[in-house]
């Protein structure tokens, strides 16, 4: 029998948005991250950001047929500061975003997190004013083994 998908066993759709819906309540509370939080200026931002991790996570290519894919992420957070004051706070609030809405899966949250560190360090990478987005950057895939693509 096939394994499902991260996507498949966190709970599908619905469940992206409860993640995406509790981690960025989570991000508008903390007085690290409700700065850049509070200034998205995107009333979608909340499904998107569910159709992003869905997505990545082995769920359907919402993201990238609808909003840019990859590229179009990284253009969202490049060019933001020169130090990067938000990627461990980001991805502890994360991993309480999963423990909270998603399965209670020890596996499948320790997957999620490798994920978010990961993504994490990619995202601060472009970060500073003088960076650039490549424009053909592919959207990453996650698995039960960690990354598929890079």
């Amino acid at each position: 029998m096939e394994r499902p998908t991260l996507f498949e066993a966190a709970g599908g759709a619905p469940a992206m948005l409860a993640l995406a819906t509790d981690f960025h309540a989570r991000c508008l509370a903390d007085p690290v991250l409700e700065h850049p939080f509070s200034h998205v200026g995107n009333p979608e931002h909340v499904q998107r950001l569910a159709d992003y991790w869905g997505e990545v996570l082995g769920g359907p290519p919402v993201y990238s047929e609808r909003f840019g894919g990859h590229p179009a992420m990284l253009r969202v957070h490049a060019n933001q500061c020169d130090e990067d004051p938000f990627s461990q706070r980001f991805a502890e609030v994360f991993d309480e975003a999963v423990a909270h809405t998603l399965p209670d899966d020890a596996e499948l949250q320790a997957v999620l997190h490798d994920y978010m560190h990961c993504a994490t360090r990619e995202v601060a990478g472009i970060f500073p004013t003088s960076a650039t987005v490549p424009p053909d950057s592919p959207m990453p895939r996650w698995s039960w083994s960690g990354s598929l693509s890079r």
